[in-house]
């Protein structure tokens, strides 16, 4: 398979990319909720004769689509994202917004899926979709349940990807070699309401709890959510959850950020959930993204510097050979703001091409055998 045959293929599937990225931009849904979007995306590569495994790793939103080529070869994961952004409204509620690509990464993935269907009979192993819900960090789902790449991760469903890769719209083309670890941790302290001006514990911990993350940094920790719930009766009960975020450019900094906040909260109980990696970089992963840009002409940043958050797609960078692909636009994107979801109303239809464009030739790249 040559880069022109690839790339006429991939624009042979431009009313399907257009197609995805408009439906998922007009079909919002919030972490693993992404019910509508997720049945879109799977009906569509169904089609095209991919065989698929929904609800994979118990996550009702997530699927596992394989194409297999005539040829032998490795195997490329690609993730595919579904979910918008949870903007919090001052009445309380949560509305779906799609601010961050989460409607042109579908579109390209699934341009790339086609136009390989097409070409399976000189296409050498096999290309397999992920898609992953629950991207957004603070969605409620996100919280309670995890980040799909993170829990995919941990079921397994990447240990036999040979490489995966992960476009997402940034500002500058480029794959990002490292990203900050991050962790919730979550504190529970009981004790009694008070109506005659007493000591209420749960509400000194609360003052404890934002007066100790006010003495780190802020881009390490925050508290990220605080519920207080109790009986209404004067001395009656009362408890407050208190989610802490942390993050650190190493993994053994959380426990360092821990430290003083479980010092400021003694009699609280304390669980952690599972640690959110940073980025492992892959050097032949990266080089074939690099020369896939540089075949369409676009200019690759060679050191994009950290990432300032964390991403789960670290997980499966851990496990997996892997590339997290910047696809850049002049001028970036406003991204989780209301001009953000306009950009991505107006342009997110040929930032899909482009992603599909990358991600087929780094995985010609990235399929023949060794």
């Amino acid at each position: 398979m040559n880069d022109e045959r690839i790339l006429a293929a991939v624009e042979s599937k431009r009313a399907d990319a257009l197609g995805t990225h408009r439906f998922v931009h007009e079909h919002p849904e919030l972490s693993h909720e992404e019910h509508e979007c997720s049945r879109h995306i799977v009906n569509t590569l169904e089609q095209a004769g991919l065989e698929v495994d929904r609800g994979v790793a118990a996550m009702q939103t997530a699927f596992r689509a394989t194409l297999v080529g005539a040829l032998p070869g490795r195997t490329v994961g690609l993730v595919c994202l579904y979910d918008a952004v949870p903007v919090f409204r001052p009445d309380g509620s949560i509305e779906p917004v799609h601010s961050c690509g989460h409607d042109a990464i579908p579109g390209g993935v699934v341009a790339t899926a086609l136009a390989f269907s097409d070409l399976r009979d000189e296409m050498p192993g096999r290309l397999i979709v992920f898609g992953c819900p629950a991207d957004e960090i603070p969605a409620p789902l996100t919280v309670e349940i995890g980040g799909g790449k993170a829990v995919g991760a941990a079921a397994g469903l990447w240990d036999d990807v040979d490489a995966a890769l992960y476009a997402h719209p940034e500002f500058e083309d480029t794959v990002f070699l490292q990203s900050r670890w991050m962790r919730r941790d979550r504190a529970f302290v009981t004790g009694e309401r008070s109506l005659d001006g007493g000591p209420e514990t749960p509400i000194d911990a609360i003052a404890a709890a934002i007066a100790a993350v006010k003495k780190l940094p802020p881009a390490d920790a925050i508290v990220e959510h605080v519920q207080l719930e109790g009986d209404v009766e004067e001395d009656g009960g009362l408890s407050a959850r208190i989610h802490f975020l942390l993050r650190s450019d190493e993994e053994s900094g959380l426990d360092e950020l821990a430290a003083p906040l479980r010092d400021a909260l003694p009699d609280a109980s304390w669980t952690s959930d599972p640690v959110v990696a940073g980025l492992r970089a892959n050097d032949e992963v990266t080089s074939a993204v690099k020369d896939a840009c540089l075949a369409l002409g676009r200019h690759f940043v060679d050191d994009p510097g950290r990432l300032p958050f964390g991403t789960d797609f670290g997980n499966v960078s851990q496990r997996v050979p892997s590339a997290l692909i910047g696809i850049g636009r002049p001028g970036g994107w406003a991204f989780h703001t209301d001009e953000g979801a306009k950009q991505f109303e107006q342009d997110g239809e040929e930032c899909a091409l482009s992603i599909a464009q990358v991600l087929a030739l780094a995985s010609a790249r990235l399929l023949p055998p060794r």
